[in-house]
């Protein structure tokens, strides 16, 4: 499954509220979700480009070309409109997206320890980095926004 959005004109996307959480577990998912927000509303606001939210095949179905195809159809609709792809990366995506032509960002973003459930972790108490991409159609780097520079 894949879910992207398309911001033929500029985009008029607003920070979420986690509304539906309460308490100490709405406190983390907000710190989890605020570095995510805060760097596409650096980078993106009012841009044009192709934001996607999240990939992922099931563990039975993966190595066998699934995401690939799911990434492809989404590079077609950038070289039909010319757009840019955003993309946050789990470290798991880093190589994936690089074979697709991916290339990261100079923005780096980080996820405190103390916001990270250590049982999610393997009992890792440091910083996770959040490894950003974007994907360029042909001539793509004039339409990146200022804010957002190649590393």
């Amino acid at each position: 499954m894949a879910l992207f959005d398309v911001y033929i004109a500029p985009s008029d996307w607003k920070r979420g509220e986690i509304g539906w959480l309460k308490g100490k577990e709405r406190e983390r998912a907000e710190a989890l979700v605020k570095p995510l927000w805060d760097a596409r509303e650096k980078l993106w606001l009012n841009e044009r480009y192709v934001y996607c939210h999240v990939m992922a095949v099931h563990p039975d179905y993966q190595r066998r070309g699934i995401g690939e195809l799911l990434f492809k159809h989404e590079m077609d609709v950038c070289r039909q409109t010319g757009l840019p792809m955003y993309i946050e990366s789990s470290k798991q995506g880093i190589k994936f997206y690089e074979k697709m032509g991916s290339r990261r960002l100079k923005e780096k973003l980080v996820h405190r320890s103390e916001d990270i459930t250590p049982e999610k972790t393997n009992g890792a108490r440091e910083d996770q980095e959040l490894p950003l991409f974007v994907w360029l159609p042909e001539g793509g780097e004039k339409r990146l926004p200022k804010s957002v520079e190649l590393a």
